[in-house]
């Protein structure tokens, strides 16, 4: 009876967890948003237009940035850039996961590791990305 319960009890646990990685379909960009530092993020498999291919946008309050820009933009090519823009939530999306600290992620083809002194963000297949760090400060790699 106790095993039963526990398997139980564990398939529950399953059903209930949130997926560890993303469908990476064209035009598919899940949002996120991160705690440390405070921001929200978008995670593109592939931009068929403009034809960038996989990125990762966040938008937030960047040390570095110029003034008016509240975006730190980065490709799996390795292309960064900061912009003046909005991420697109004006219709009603579903909620939006929120990176734990701690943890890792897998969306998109990108890893997302989520840590205290920010969250780096590495494209799987080249190696490139960026670091955002608690203290706003962005590093591209």
């Amino acid at each position: 009876m106790r095993k039963s319960a526990l398997a139980a009890l564990s398939i529950a646990a399953l059903a209930c967890a949130p997926p560890a990685t993303a469908d990476p379909t064209p035009g598919h960009d899940p949002k996120v948003r991160a705690q440390t530092p405070a921001m929200l993020c978008e995670i593109g498999s592939d931009d068929a237009t403009p034809g960038i291919g996989p990125n990762v946008i966040c938008q937030g309050s960047f040390a570095q940035a110029p003034a008016d820009d509240d975006q730190a933009y980065v490709t799996a090519s390795g292309k960064f850039t900061y912009r003046s823009a909005n991420i697109g939530v004006g219709y009603d999306p579903p909620p939006f996961d929120t990176l734990v600290v701690g943890q890792t992620y897998h969306i998109q083809g990108w890893t997302i590791v989520a840590g205290g002194d920010g969250i780096r963000f590495t494209h799987d297949g080249t190696g490139h990305g960026m670091l955002v760090g608690s203290d706003n400060t962005v590093s591209r790699f």
